[in-house]
Protein backbone atom coordinates (compact mmCIF):
# COMPACT_ATOMS: atom_id res chain seq x y z
CA UNK A 1 0.00 0.00 0.00
CA UNK A 2 2.74 2.65 0.95
CA UNK A 3 4.37 1.17 -2.48
CA UNK A 4 1.32 2.32 -4.47
CA UNK A 5 0.78 5.48 -2.70
CA UNK A 6 4.80 6.57 -3.41
CA UNK A 7 4.36 5.52 -6.78
CA UNK A 8 0.87 7.69 -7.41
CA UNK A 9 2.65 10.23 -5.55
CA UNK A 10 5.63 10.77 -8.11
CA UNK A 11 3.36 10.54 -10.89
CA UNK A 12 1.46 13.37 -10.02
CA UNK A 13 4.23 15.56 -9.49
CA UNK A 14 5.47 14.54 -12.72
CA UNK A 15 2.35 15.25 -14.48
CA UNK A 16 2.27 18.68 -12.67
CA UNK A 17 5.47 19.68 -13.62
CA UNK A 18 4.17 19.63 -17.86
CA UNK A 19 3.62 21.78 -19.59
CA UNK A 20 -0.01 22.59 -20.26
CA UNK A 21 0.04 21.53 -23.77
CA UNK A 22 1.70 18.08 -22.55
CA UNK A 23 -1.10 17.45 -19.65
CA UNK A 24 -4.10 18.23 -21.87
CA UNK A 25 -5.83 15.90 -24.73
CA UNK A 26 -5.86 17.02 -28.03
CA UNK A 27 -5.17 20.09 -28.26
CA UNK A 28 -6.95 22.84 -30.33
CA UNK A 29 -5.27 25.33 -32.63
CA UNK A 30 -6.21 28.21 -34.23
CA UNK A 31 -4.66 30.91 -36.22
CA UNK A 32 -3.90 33.17 -33.03
CA UNK A 33 -2.26 30.13 -31.61
CA UNK A 34 -0.80 27.69 -34.05
CA UNK A 35 2.79 29.55 -34.65
CA UNK A 36 3.07 30.81 -30.93
CA UNK A 37 2.40 27.24 -29.65
CA UNK A 38 4.31 24.66 -32.43
CA UNK A 39 6.82 26.92 -33.19
CA UNK A 40 6.50 25.08 -36.82
CA UNK A 41 8.90 27.76 -38.93
CA UNK A 42 10.84 28.82 -35.64
CA UNK A 43 12.58 26.25 -34.10
CA UNK A 44 9.94 23.71 -33.08
CA UNK A 45 11.59 24.23 -29.45
CA UNK A 46 8.12 22.95 -27.62
CA UNK A 47 7.95 19.38 -28.93
CA UNK A 48 7.01 17.43 -31.89
CA UNK A 49 3.85 18.42 -33.20
CA UNK A 50 0.70 15.65 -35.06
CA UNK A 51 -1.64 18.34 -36.56
CA UNK A 52 -5.02 17.49 -37.88
CA UNK A 53 -6.65 20.16 -40.38
CA UNK A 54 -10.29 18.79 -40.79
CA UNK A 55 -14.59 20.07 -41.60
CA UNK A 56 -16.67 19.84 -39.05
CA UNK A 57 -18.54 18.41 -41.87
CA UNK A 58 -16.50 15.96 -43.25
CA UNK A 59 -17.21 12.17 -42.60
CA UNK A 60 -13.56 11.19 -42.98
CA UNK A 61 -12.65 13.34 -40.03
CA UNK A 62 -15.53 11.94 -38.08
CA UNK A 63 -14.08 8.76 -38.65
CA UNK A 64 -10.88 9.57 -37.39
CA UNK A 65 -12.00 12.00 -34.20
CA UNK A 66 -12.16 8.79 -31.55
CA UNK A 67 -8.62 7.73 -33.41
CA UNK A 68 -6.82 10.53 -32.49
CA UNK A 69 -7.95 10.48 -28.92
CA UNK A 70 -6.45 7.19 -28.76
CA UNK A 71 -3.08 7.80 -30.17
CA UNK A 72 -2.98 11.03 -28.25
CA UNK A 73 -3.47 8.57 -24.43
CA UNK A 74 -1.17 6.24 -26.35
CA UNK A 75 1.80 8.54 -26.68
CA UNK A 76 1.35 9.96 -23.59
CA UNK A 77 1.03 6.81 -21.67
CA UNK A 78 4.22 5.22 -23.26
CA UNK A 79 6.35 7.82 -25.20
CA UNK A 80 5.80 11.13 -22.90
CA UNK A 81 9.73 11.53 -22.99
CA UNK A 82 9.16 11.85 -26.28
CA UNK A 83 7.55 15.37 -26.33
CA UNK A 84 4.62 14.42 -29.02
CA UNK A 85 1.87 16.55 -28.53
CA UNK A 86 -1.53 15.26 -30.67
CA UNK A 87 -3.08 18.93 -32.03
CA UNK A 88 -6.13 19.37 -34.78
CA UNK A 89 -7.20 22.83 -36.63
CA UNK A 90 -10.93 23.64 -37.93
CA UNK A 91 -9.77 24.25 -41.47
CA UNK A 92 -13.22 25.79 -42.11
CA UNK A 93 -12.54 28.38 -39.02
CA UNK A 94 -9.17 29.12 -38.69
CA UNK A 95 -8.82 29.77 -42.62
CA UNK A 96 -4.85 31.83 -42.21
CA UNK A 97 -3.39 28.67 -41.29
CA UNK A 98 -5.30 26.43 -43.82
CA UNK A 99 -4.51 29.04 -46.41
CA UNK A 100 -0.81 29.16 -45.08
CA UNK A 101 -0.35 25.20 -45.67
CA UNK A 102 -2.56 25.06 -48.68
CA UNK A 103 -5.16 22.89 -46.77
CA UNK A 104 -7.28 21.21 -49.88
CA UNK A 105 -8.87 18.30 -48.71
CA UNK A 106 -10.35 16.96 -45.07
CA UNK A 107 -8.55 15.71 -43.19
CA UNK A 108 -5.02 16.52 -43.80
CA UNK A 109 -2.09 15.46 -41.45
CA UNK A 110 0.84 17.02 -40.81
CA UNK A 111 3.82 15.98 -38.58
CA UNK A 112 6.31 18.88 -37.63
CA UNK A 113 8.85 17.10 -36.04
CA UNK A 114 13.28 17.50 -36.24
CA UNK A 115 12.37 21.05 -37.78
CA UNK A 116 10.94 19.67 -40.94
CA UNK A 117 7.19 19.27 -41.82
CA UNK A 118 5.94 15.95 -42.99
CA UNK A 119 2.75 15.14 -44.18
CA UNK A 120 1.41 11.53 -43.41
CA UNK A 121 -0.65 10.22 -46.71
CA UNK A 122 -0.72 6.29 -44.43
CA UNK A 123 -3.24 3.97 -43.06
CA UNK A 124 -5.38 6.10 -40.64
CA UNK A 125 -5.10 3.82 -37.67
CA UNK A 126 -3.85 4.33 -34.16
CA UNK A 127 -0.93 1.82 -34.83
CA UNK A 128 -0.16 2.98 -38.34
CA UNK A 129 0.13 6.40 -37.33
CA UNK A 130 1.89 5.89 -33.80
CA UNK A 131 4.71 4.17 -35.66
CA UNK A 132 5.32 7.23 -38.14
CA UNK A 133 5.46 9.45 -35.05
CA UNK A 134 7.29 7.66 -32.99
CA UNK A 135 10.12 6.88 -35.84
CA UNK A 136 9.06 6.09 -39.07
CA UNK A 137 8.68 9.82 -40.41
CA UNK A 138 12.64 9.41 -39.95
CA UNK A 139 12.71 7.58 -43.59
CA UNK A 140 9.70 9.84 -45.65
CA UNK A 141 10.05 12.79 -47.37
CA UNK A 142 9.77 16.28 -45.89
CA UNK A 143 8.29 19.29 -47.03
CA UNK A 144 9.01 22.78 -46.89
CA UNK A 145 7.37 24.88 -44.27
CA UNK A 146 5.69 27.78 -45.36
CA UNK A 147 6.50 30.78 -43.10
CA UNK A 148 4.61 32.46 -40.67
CA UNK A 149 2.58 35.69 -41.16
CA UNK A 150 4.33 38.89 -40.95
CA UNK A 151 3.70 41.33 -39.18
CA UNK A 152 2.09 43.10 -42.48
CA UNK A 153 -0.27 40.21 -43.24
CA UNK A 154 -1.32 39.92 -39.20
CA UNK A 155 -2.25 43.77 -39.46
CA UNK A 156 -4.07 43.13 -42.79
CA UNK A 157 -5.81 40.54 -40.88
CA UNK A 158 -7.23 42.60 -38.49
CA UNK A 159 -7.54 45.76 -40.55
CA UNK A 160 -9.83 42.93 -42.89
CA UNK A 161 -11.91 41.95 -39.92
CA UNK A 162 -12.61 45.37 -39.15
CA UNK A 163 -13.61 46.51 -42.37
CA UNK A 164 -16.21 43.94 -43.17
CA UNK A 165 -18.02 45.04 -40.82
CA UNK A 166 -18.38 48.32 -42.84
CA UNK A 167 -19.03 46.42 -46.40
CA UNK A 168 -21.33 44.24 -45.34
CA UNK A 169 -24.44 46.57 -47.06
CA UNK A 170 -22.09 47.84 -49.92
CA UNK A 171 -21.67 45.26 -52.34
CA UNK A 172 -18.78 48.08 -54.84
CA UNK A 173 -16.95 47.80 -51.05
CA UNK A 174 -17.18 44.20 -50.73
CA UNK A 175 -16.33 43.77 -54.10
CA UNK A 176 -13.49 45.79 -54.14
CA UNK A 177 -11.66 45.02 -50.82
CA UNK A 178 -11.52 41.21 -52.09
CA UNK A 179 -9.35 42.59 -55.08
CA UNK A 180 -7.51 44.42 -52.67
CA UNK A 181 -7.07 41.56 -50.51
CA UNK A 182 -6.41 39.59 -53.05
CA UNK A 183 -3.22 41.54 -54.20
CA UNK A 184 -1.79 41.38 -50.49
CA UNK A 185 -2.14 37.87 -50.18
CA UNK A 186 -1.06 36.23 -53.48
CA UNK A 187 0.62 39.46 -54.97
CA UNK A 188 2.73 40.41 -52.04
CA UNK A 189 5.06 42.11 -54.54
CA UNK A 190 2.69 43.79 -56.09
CA UNK A 191 1.24 45.01 -53.01
CA UNK A 192 4.95 46.43 -51.89
CA UNK A 193 4.85 48.10 -55.44
CA UNK A 194 1.94 50.03 -54.76
CA UNK A 195 2.83 51.23 -51.18
CA UNK A 196 6.45 52.72 -52.87
CA UNK A 197 4.54 54.22 -55.62
CA UNK A 198 1.83 55.29 -52.72
CA UNK A 199 4.74 57.16 -51.08
CA UNK A 200 6.38 58.14 -54.13
CA UNK A 201 3.19 59.75 -55.72
CA UNK A 202 2.51 61.19 -51.76
CA UNK A 203 5.76 63.12 -51.99
CA UNK A 204 5.69 64.53 -55.18
CA UNK A 205 2.06 66.00 -54.64
CA UNK A 206 3.90 67.11 -51.33
CA UNK A 207 6.56 69.17 -53.31
CA UNK A 208 4.18 70.07 -56.24
CA UNK A 209 2.02 72.30 -53.19
CA UNK A 210 5.21 73.26 -51.77
CA UNK A 211 6.45 74.93 -55.06
CA UNK A 212 2.62 76.50 -55.98
CA UNK A 213 2.89 78.18 -52.42
CA UNK A 214 6.31 79.49 -52.96
CA UNK A 215 5.59 80.70 -56.02
CA UNK A 216 2.21 82.15 -55.27
CA UNK A 217 4.41 83.53 -51.77
CA UNK A 218 6.70 85.09 -53.80
CA UNK A 219 4.37 86.92 -56.67
CA UNK A 220 2.70 88.68 -53.30
CA UNK A 221 5.94 89.61 -51.95
CA UNK A 222 6.83 91.11 -55.60
CA UNK A 223 3.58 92.91 -55.93
CA UNK A 224 4.22 94.31 -52.38
CA UNK A 225 7.48 95.81 -53.04
CA UNK A 226 6.25 97.54 -56.68
CA UNK A 227 3.51 98.92 -54.82
CA UNK A 228 6.19 100.31 -52.01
Amino acid sequence: MKAFTASSFVISCVALTLPAHLQAKVVDLTDATFEHQTQSSTGQTTGKWLVKFYAPWCGHCKTLAPIWEKLDERLQENNPQDGIIVAKVDATQETQVAGRFQIRSYPTLKYFADRKMYTYDGTRSVDSLYAFVTGGYKSASDDPIPAAPSAFEVKMREFRQKFEAYTQESEHLKYLFEDFDHITNFRKNAAILLMVMGAIIGFMLGVIVTLMFGIKNTETNGNKKKKD
